[in-house]
């Protein structure tokens, strides 16, 4: 007997019952046709329940922050690195986690990064005795293995960048795992149910294979990206709420457009097929959308050590990005320091409060300007920052290169060798 695979399955059932409504339609007109916009509004009444049942099922199970007041913090939390505090925000290897990453091996004095369009990161020939995490070990080891003393972040070096991303990502996955319960079973199932059912409406209305499949495979990338997208406006929530120093109306532009590419699409596929199917089902397909979105968005949860982690990120957020002088002393923080300046300077591009953090460095440095050595990430010699005007326009210029670099690996596609 010849096996059918799940996709042939879902295309063979879709169009026996689209052959179906289509006899019948052809048989009993009108009446039919509302017998089938019927079965679509049960199928989708359906689905939602069950995700609605999924969801709360195992969100139950999970442990939930119990707390939503954040102090300030002037300390990262013990064992947790900055490009972990930036994986856990992100939830991803971005390149926000990566210039968190190689800025904190420049501030624990085992690399030096030169600035310019093409940033290089070179080996320091004396590292202190302490050792990294083993996050920032295996980038340093894929970045600048003891062959190589230095290395410029060019498309030259695509296939090095490469690999250091895979590196840091897959071992930042188990440096993560005590903080997060990702819950990837119930996160596929609910984008599954989403998927299915609407594909399976789709094709029940109109009659069709080719748009059932179409419609299932939109409302699965839908659904996946929809939770990140809520999850960016989360984000951006909280640091609006909790982190008073960031530019408050980009932080809620941010938010905006995360929530409407989360509204937009669910209405529009109901209103696709509420044309044909009726306002009933136009309505459930939309809430069908939203809850599976909802769903792949809220499973993934912190553990209780966690949940406790991200208070601690927040409240240091909060205080990285605090630059008033009087706010600084009411909230009790310690006196600037340029080691301290130097330690914090990766958490705070960790956290997305770099831009008030370097604004905060610059005006220690001109108060102080024999600090700069001490106080800089990056580096100070004559090869970079001369040229550059003022420290606050070249720490945020060489942390954007850094970026636009680890981006640019990302599109990097290795040369096969020729065939002769």
């Amino acid at each position: 007997m010849k096996r059918i695979g799940p996709i042939s399955g879902i295309i063979a059932l879709t169009s026996t019952l689209s052959a179906l409504a289509q006899s019948q339609n052809q048989g009993a007109g009108e009446g039919v046709r509302l017998a089938t916009a019927q079965i679509v509004v049960w199928l989708l009444a359906g689905a939602l329940v069950l995700i609605v049942a999924v969801v709360y099922i195992v969100r139950n199970r999970s442990e939930r922050d119990p707390s939503r007041i954040i102090t300030p913090r002037f300390k990262p939390p013990r064992g947790v690195s900055a490009a972990l505090a930036a994986y856990l925000s992100d939830r991803a290897a971005t390149s926000r986690v990566f210039t968190a990453a190689v800025a904190e091996l420049a501030a624990r004095g085992l690399v030096k990064v030169v600035g310019g369009p093409k940033p290089r990161i070179d080996r320091l020939p004396h590292p202190p005795d302490e050792r990294p995490p083993l996050e920032l070990r295996a980038l340093m080891e894929a970045l600048l293995p003891q062959r190589r003393p230095q290395l410029e972040l060019g498309s030259e070096n695509g296939e090095i960048l490469l690999l250091a991303k895979s590196e840091l990502e897959r071992n930042l996955t188990k440096a993560a795992a005590p903080y997060l319960q990702p819950n990837d079973a119930a996160v596929t199932a609910v984008e599954l149910l989403s998927s299915l059912a609407l594909a399976l409406a789709t094709g029940l209305v109109y009659g069709r294979y080719e748009a059932a499949i179409i419609t299932g495979i939109v409302v699965f990338a839908y659904v996946f990206l929809g939770a990140i997208a809520l999850r960016a406006a989360a984000r951006s929530w909280d640091r609006y709420q909790q982190v008073p120093g960031l530019i408050q109306l980009r932080e809620l532009a941010r938010l905006t457009i995360n929530l409407l590419f989360v509204l937009l699409i669910p209405l529009m596929g109901g209103y696709w097929l509420g044309v044909a199917a009726g306002k009933t089902a136009g309505t459930l397909a939309a809430l069908v959308m939203l809850a599976g979105t909802w769903g792949a968005y809220l499973l993934p949860a912190l553990t209780p050590e966690g949940a406790e982690v991200w208070r601690h990120l927040l409240g240091l957020a909060r205080y990285l990005s605090t630059t008033d002088a009087e706010e600084l002393r009411r909230i009790g923080a310690p006196e600037d320091a340029p080691e301290i300046l130097r330690q914090l300077y990766p958490y705070a591009i960790a956290l997305g409060v770099e831009s008030a953090f370097a604004r905060r460095l610059e005006n220690h440095l001109n108060a102080y300007p024999d600090d700069v050595q001490a106080a800089m990430l990056w580096d100070t010699g004559t090869e970079s920052y001369p040229r550059m005007v003022g420290q606050y326009t070249y720490s945020l210029g060489v942390s954007r290169a850094l970026r636009a670099a680890y981006q640019q690996a990302g599109a990097y596609t290795p040369k096969l060798p020729r065939k002769r």
